[in-house]
């Protein structure tokens, strides 16, 4: 009807009219993309807002899990090192010493030592970054959350690595004779071990330091769930490392006084 209107202006020679109906054209045009922008701009703030929830949870898994590993980090270090006192020994005899009393995993051989096992990362993080979902976040947050879950993601490879090399010294949780040059093998596969562990445990801590930065958004509900939950964590985790076993403060996940 525009069309047709337009079109009798201009035979009229009406110019005012062409113009007129030109500008309201334009006019229409731009409400019409300011409209669709303006929705545009509404979902793409849901859709962060939605991606910042889950993101919540997984910042707060991987502060969990750096935080248990800082925890037992005193713990492995001394088993480690009685370890590595009894393979330089020069003798075949081996007294088996495993620092396993419960298998929460109910495997069939001990562990010579219980590390804990967890899942690192965030799949949301890659997800939402693949859909664009967090384009509207500030550079400088995006850049610190994408270290975070980059650091769990290096530390997700390395308890991979950790938990094959513990397997690899099940023979030295029983009691039997090792050889000297048994002891030597197992000796390096412990240093590998204790390498990459330390390297999980100093990861652990610049996670820590980042995610405290950024900091958990949780509800006072949560809070109070996670600090009994926290206080629950430090009570088993005391019954099965003993005294080495270091309760941690978790400022991030706290609940205020």
């Amino acid at each position: 009807m525009l069309l047709r209107r337009i079109t009798k202006h201009v035979k009229d020679q009406n110019w005012f009219a062409v113009g007129l109906d030109f500008v309201i054209v334009v006019i229409g045009v731009g409400v019409a993309l300011f409209a669709q922008q303006w929705m545009s701009d509404r979902q793409q703030l849901a859709n962060l807002v939605e991606a910042e929830a889950a993101l919540q949870g997984d910042l707060g898994r991987n502060y969990f899990n750096a935080k248990e590993r800082i925890a037992v980090a005193t713990c492995r270090i001394e088993s480690y090192q009685a370890l590595a006192e009894q393979l330089l020994a020069a003798e075949d005899s081996w007294t088996a010493n495993p620092r396993d009393p419960e298998n929460a995993l109910r495997q069939a051989l001990p562990a010579a030592f219980r590390s804990p096992s967890r899942g690192w990362g965030s799949n949301t993080w890659e997800t939402e970054l693949a859909r664009g979902s967090l384009n509207r976040m500030p550079d400088a947050r995006r850049r610190q959350l994408d270290s975070v879950f980059r650091q769990s993601e290096h530390a997700q490879l390395l308890q991979r690595e950790i938990w094959t090399l513990q397997g690899q010294l099940k023979p030295l949780a029983a009691a039997k004779i090792i050889g000297q040059s048994d002891r030597l093998h197992f000796y390096s596969i412990l240093g590998e071990l204790d390498e990459k562990s330390a390297l999980l445990e100093h990861i652990s801590g610049q996670i820590i330091e980042n995610i405290e930065e950024v900091g958990i958004d949780m509800n006072e509900v949560d809070q109070r769930v996670v600090s009994d939950a926290i206080a629950d964590f430090g009570v088993t985790r005391g019954e099965i490392y003993g005294p080495c076993f270091e309760p941690q403060n978790w400022p991030a996940l706290q609940s205020p006084d």
